[in-house]
């Protein structure tokens, strides 16, 4: 006899289904018709790189968005890779560790639309493959898997980064597989994909400082070589001098000094100094920075006294750390934007099935909170009447999801970290 399945699963079933063909519809449009502006960078600096020409944009004005390397705008015009908006004619900057160019070579070898449709189909199965680590990374009943899949196929920055074309897909991916394998015994494999993360983004080697904390020697040691050979790797092909820019110029760029009074920037940091200088501009950024990098430090004490004492941990606590570490690290990274809010996707897991089997109604009330401040609003907390006065504390509705989450998750450790053999 067929066992029958809870009509709640069916229901569930049944949404996914209808917002899983939403997505692909307008991934096909993105496809066809999008700009792709973050992949466009990465497809121009790989034709460059293989030209022999440098691909970085130091000298490019953030706040107004005009490139400085003629040869980049040349190149770009050439492929039709330049984007408009607001009178401006640009396309974005290439902010990443020289490695991030090398997977993207293979498609500098196809026209430019081709190539958008190749990277998103790419995308979209590296995005099906996350799910699926994390889905059995956290042992998700069919109810919470379905429920989590329904959220993320309707989350505002999974669209957002899709239509960008961003790097994130591959990321995500990486960053799955590493907490799959550790959850699965696999730690040579946890820590390859760790490193590969690295040397693409630099932001993941919070995970690896977590691997030392819990002294898992063998996937630190393992994410830390294949971090600095990935790193090696791209000195030896892109150059040295590529790598020395990216270093001096092009990364500090993005770091707590820099951070720019506007609004858009989700970090905590980010948030402090565009909401301080909404209140009270006559106060110096510089105030704002110093306030938002203690604060970043803050929130990583915190951190660090919630996942204590250091050493191995029960196996129930290891993902559910893991999903602190992501959101810890969403919100003291001082260029955290929309689209980087797919990678909620390891602590949205977590609390999903922790929300329903708790079944509380106050834990899935603030989950509903944070998940409409998060994935459920456009841009619209950009608005230029946003940017001053106490209309300013308005802009800050993602930070405060974020927060949210962190705060559900932190309730998820409630379980002693009791060391394993």
């Amino acid at each position: 006899m067929i066992a029958r399945v809870p009509v709640a699963v069916v229901a569930l079933a049944l949404v996914v289904a209808l917002l899983g063909g939403r997505f692909a519809v307008r991934t096909l449009h993105a496809a066809r018709h999008g700009d792709a502006r973050d992949f466009a960078i990465l497809y121009t600096a790989a034709h460059l790189h293989r030209a022999g020409i440098p691909f970085y944009d130091p000298g490019m004005d953030r706040v107004e968005g005009v490139n400085r390397n003629a040869a980049l705008v040349a190149e770009a015009q050439r492929l039709g890779t330049l984007h408009a908006h607001e009178g401006l004619v640009h396309i974005h900057a290439f902010s990443y560790p020289p490695f991030a160019v090398l997977p993207f070579l293979p498609f500098s070898a196809l026209a430019w639309r081709p190539a958008v449709a190749a990277w998103l189909a790419v995308s979209v199965a590296l995005l099906v493959a996350a799910f699926a680590w994390i889905v059995r990374a956290a042992a998700l009943s069919p109810a919470a898997a379905l429920t989590l899949a329904a959220i993320f196929l309707a989350w505002e920055p999974l669209e957002n980064s899709m239509g960008l074309g961003q790097i994130n897909a591959l990321v995500l991916a990486l960053l799955a597989l590493f907490v799959w394998s550790l959850v699965s015994g696999r730690v040579v494999l946890g820590g390859v994909a760790l490193g590969v993360a690295t040397a693409l983004r630099v932001h993941p080697a919070l995970f690896i400082g977590w691997l030392a904390w819990r002294r898992k020697w063998l996937a630190c040691g393992v994410a830390l070589a294949v971090a600095v050979a990935c790193t090696a790797l791209a000195t030896a092909t892109v150059g040295w001098a590529a790598t020395v820019e990216y270093a001096t110029r092009v990364a500090p760029q993005y770091g707590y000094a820099t951070l720019p009074g506007q609004l858009g920037n989700l970090s905590l940091p980010g948030w402090i100094v565009a909401t301080g200088h909404g209140l009270a501009p006559s106060v110096p950024l510089g105030v704002w920075r110093t306030v938002g990098m203690i604060a970043s430090l803050a929130v990583l004490a915190i951190a660090a006294v919630a996942v204590r004492p250091s050493g191995p941990i029960v196996p129930a606590r290891l993902v559910p750390e893991l999903g602190l570490v992501m959101l810890v690290l969403l919100l003291v990274t001082p260029n955290t934007t929309i689209n980087h809010l797919v990678f909620t996707l390891l602590p949205l897991a977590v609390l999903v099935e922790a929300t329903l089997r708790d079944g509380s109604p106050a834990p899935a009330l603030w989950l509903a909170i944070a998940l409409v401040l998060v994935g459920a609003i456009d841009d619209y907390y950009q608005h230029p009447r946003l940017a001053s006065g106490p209309a300013v504390l308005l802009a800050g509705i993602k930070t405060y999801g974020l927060a949210i989450l962190a705060a559900l998750t932190l309730t998820t450790l409630r379980r002693p970290a009791e060391a394993t053999r």
